[in-house]
């Protein structure tokens, strides 16, 4: 049987060639390309044919959902894996009702990627343990409107004390990007009109 090929989409190289490295041996799956932005992503995509993409969240020019969202309708019998340092359980929300196949963490270990990849192609959906537990506590606490997760409560009390996106992306070690996804969340939960600068 031909190995299945993957779209490895990430901006860090150092991740692109460890990845590529550790399935280099495996008899059923190739790294066949690699993209460290989400445009250079959907080019390779338009052009070529691709079983599954592993792609990170954060990525440069186009965000992961932007990504997943533009793969699906290009390809849509691709199989989509998020592999991410992102444990946020409204990303994770977000990229499932996007329809990913499959949501790791890249500090999982090597074999719960191959596992991963073995699931999606067999029809099924994969989530690292750590994201199981998150879905669960989702489960949990429905998402409705006015009810704020407790990172964004997080976020909200530092908008009020004035900090900006960017010093608020330090402080929680999380990126700009995801903290302007947060407060448009809080916007839209909170029925706010405008932005907090």
């Amino acid at each position: 049987m031909d190995k299945r090929s993957i779209l490895l989409v990430d901006d860090h190289r150092i991740l692109l060639d460890g990845v590529k490295n550790l399935l280099a041996s495996s008899p059923d799956f190739e790294v066949k390309d690699t993209a460290t932005t989400g445009k250079s992503a959907l080019q390779l995509l338009k052009s070529n044919e691709y079983d599954i993409m592993v792609t990170d969240y954060e990525l440069p020019e186009l965000t992961g959902l932007e990504l997943i969202r533009a793969a699906k309708s290009v390809l849509p019998d691709m199989k989509i894996i998020v592999l991410s340092m992102h444990d946020d359980p409204s990303v994770v929300r977000e990229l499932l009702r996007a329809g990913i196949h499959g949501y790791i963490l890249k500090k999982d270990t090597h074999k719960t990627l191959t596992d991963a990849l073995h699931k999606v192609v067999a029809g099924k959906r994969f989530l690292s343990d750590e994201i199981s537990e998150l879905i669960i506590q989702m489960a949990d606490e429905p998402e409705e409107r006015g009810v704020l997760t407790a990172r964004e409560v997080e976020i909200l009390r530092l908008v009020a004390k004035e900090f900006s996106s960017r010093q608020i992306a330090e402080i929680l070690f999380i990126s700009e990007r995801t903290v302007e996804t947060h407060r448009k969340n809080i916007l839209k939960k909170t029925g706010a009109s405008g932005s907090v600068k």
